[in-house]
């Protein structure tokens, strides 16, 4: 951090040299704005400095008060971390965590989370980003932490992400397991390869939880029959 007696009249050089000395503790990071002040402590007047950073586009604003570092910094920046800030509680679940653990074959590009407040859309300049809501005793099950570098944010498994995209897809009514073989196989494109990976008694937890129980039964059922033969 550059320090001197008249830092609003600091070179642009200068300002240059203090932007590399900010990204060395924020690169790849999501941070807010008291984070942000303090790191610019030593201007006279930081939030002069925030929007001049802002307009220059070497902050990317994501919401009010929360930021990462713009231009090529901001590729280094998870989504997944992204989408846990953005709308909370939250985790990324549903098509895009399925797509992470290479489920999908088509590729997704909305990051989908589910959430405990209402759902919602929100556009930013790392991607849309949706959020399905859904009661707090279905919520707490089948979470993980999934690191990226040196940050971490919460997902479903494998697992919870699959139930999640069943009990989230509106006026969906899977009422045999054979109707749940043909929806995965063909209108989600799933492997039955995949199938057979998953932690049976995992999806017996998110069944047993009280929400869409039915349904998910279903897919318990299915699992199991299939790793059975």
């Amino acid at each position: 951090m550059i320090i001197g007696n008249n830092p609003t009249k600091l070179s642009k050089l200068t300002i240059i040299i203090s932007m590399n000395s900010v990204q060395i503790p924020l690169q790849g990071h999501i941070f807010n704005h008291s984070t942000l002040t303090a790191l610019l402590k030593d201007y006279a007047r930081p939030n002069d400095k925030i929007s001049d950073m802002l307009a220059k586009a070497e902050l990317l604003p994501l919401k009010k008060g929360l930021y990462t570092l713009g231009g090529k910094a901001a590729w280094s920046v998870s989504r997944g971390l992204a989408a846990n800030h953005l709308h909370g509680p939250s985790y990324v679940s549903r098509e895009w965590m399925l797509a992470y653990y290479g489920w999908m074959t088509e590729r997704v590009e909305e990051v989908t989370s589910m959430c405990l407040e209402r759902s919602r859309h929100v556009s930013t300049a790392l991607g849309r980003f949706s959020y399905a809501a859904i009661p707090a005793r279905y919520y707490a099950t089948g979470l993980t932490f999934v690191q990226e570098g040196d940050v971490a944010f919460m997902a479903a498994t494998p697992e919870k992400a699959l139930c999640d995209v069943l009990v989230a897809t509106p006026r969906l009514r899977i009422q045999s397991v054979s109707a749940m073989q043909d929806y995965l196989l063909e209108n989600l494109r799933l492997e039955e390869s995949d199938l057979h990976s998953l932690d049976a008694a995992r999806l017996h937890t998110c069944a047993q939880s009280g929400y869409k129980t039915a349904m998910l039964a279903h897919l318990c059922q299915l699992v199991e029959a299939l790793q059975h033969d």
